[in-house]
């Protein structure tokens, strides 16, 4: 026997002692021998289809992210998009917070390693820091601006000409038939503070602009800032996620 030959039977003899198989209402529960976040092991729960399997985590993951999490949060804003890139890139659907994967019946096992690795994936964007999320979310509101907007219409980091204009720098300033607009971007709290000094103190100086608030997730913020930022801005998009109302508000206020 060629070493090459004994190591894959050495290792598939030890994965498959740590597989376990139950039965479980309708459905066949496999523990596999990779271990969550919380310490227990992944379960899949399998259930024939016409064509194969469908393997699920019957809910699980979404379950212990609660714990610690939001979890409404991962249906919008950046957490939604990494969250639904996971899954295409998994294989992966959700079905009302389940996770599952469909396989034909030969690609049973492989699609055992998919669910996992998916799930594992899933459960490490409680790990995520807001810095991260906040990173995406400023690449995406560039690129959504430009998918509406001639580039040669907008400058970014636009800095008024007023006395320590850098101070109070405009994230966009978007040219339009009557007054220009001043767009920013919000991910949190410490930039809506900043965001709203800014609008006051550009107003108090004279200057003539229409401003939009695009957020990250409007609902995250803590409720003196929604305050604050409504009373601040002439328009807000509570999360970037939603393009039509993005697209719908900026070109409103260019015509």
């Amino acid at each position: 026997m060629s070493e090459l030959t004994e190591i894959r039977e050495s290792l598939c003899t030890a994965f498959c002692e740590d597989v376990a198989v139950r039965e479980c209402g309708d459905f066949l529960a496999v523990s596999l021998p990779l271990v969550a976040r919380d310490g227990d092991q992944f379960t899949a729960y399998l259930a024939r289809t016409a064509g194969g399997w469908r393997l699920s985590d019957a809910g699980t993951t979404m379950m212990r992210l609660s714990y610690e999490n939001d979890i409404s949060k991962y249906s919008t804003g950046s957490r939604g998009k990494f969250y639904q890139g996971i899954l295409a890139e998994s294989g992966l659907r959700d079905d009302g917070g389940e996770i599952f994967i469909e396989v034909p019946a030969d690609k049973l096992v492989r699609g055992l390693f998919d669910l996992t690795q998916g799930l594992s994936r899933v459960e490490d964007m409680a790990l995520w820091s807001r810095s991260r999320l906040g990173s995406t979310f400023y690449d995406d509101l560039r690129a959504a601006l430009k998918s509406i907007l001639p580039a040669d219409s907008f400058e970014e980091n636009y800095v008024p000409k007023i006395v320590d204009g850098p101070a109070y720098t405009v994230d966009y300033r978007i040219q339009s038939q009557g007054r220009p607009i001043y767009l920013f971007g919000v991910n949190g709290k410490d930039k809506a503070r900043i965001t709203t000094i800014t609008l006051l103190h550009l107003k108090q100086v004279g200057e003539s602009f229409t401003s939009i608030i695009v957020c990250s997730d409007f609902s995250s913020l803590p409720k003196q800032d929604h305050t604050r930022l409504l009373k601040a801005a002439n328009d807000f998009v509570p999360d970037i996620a939603d393009m039509d109302n993005f697209r719908d508000k900026v070109l409103h206020h260019i015509r």
